[in-house]
């Protein structure tokens, strides 16, 4: 049964650590709330496709100076201030904020309610969420 609570978050922004979205309908179990969430994205990824776009960050090299010391026989030499940053690219989802924002439109279209709210950090926290969950009223943080 605690297994199942812990859907009660269902975080449909992609990549977000602390805030989360919490989805909510009194009365519509958790399974229901997640089969209709499934439902949203599925419908988002069929109206607004993915569109990867790539990022190229140049790199930096600066290969320094050598400097060198003779002390009697023995030179000792040194590079100072040698840098090298190598390039590197990103990828990302140019549609990824659209579609979050169809499948929130989605969801309330269906009558849920979609919040942001911060991700229960303690136990007691996650207890109430739980108990706010199962008296009909909106969870005040999301349970991951």
């Amino acid at each position: 049964m605690r297994k199942r609570y812990l859907f009660a978050a269902l975080a449909i922004a992609g990549c977000q650590s602390t805030p989360a979205y919490v989805v909510f309908k009194p009365g519509v179990d958790l399974n229901s709330t997640q089969a209709a969430t499934d439902q949203c994205k599925i419908a988002s990824f069929k109206e607004i496709p993915q569109s990867i776009a790539t990022d190229y960050h140049p790199g930096y090299n600066n290969p320094g100076t050598v400097q060198c010391n003779t002390y009697g026989t023995i030179v000792s030499c040194n590079t100072i201030g040698a840098v090298n940053i190598p390039a590197s690219t990103t990828s990302y989802d140019v549609n990824a904020e659209l579609r979050d924002r169809y499948v929130t439109r989605c969801l309330e279209g269906q009558g849920f309610g979609v919040k942001l709210a911060k991700v229960c950090s303690t136990k007691s926290e996650v207890t109430k969420a739980l108990a706010d969950r199962a008296a009909g009223e909106f969870p005040t943080c999301a349970v991951r």
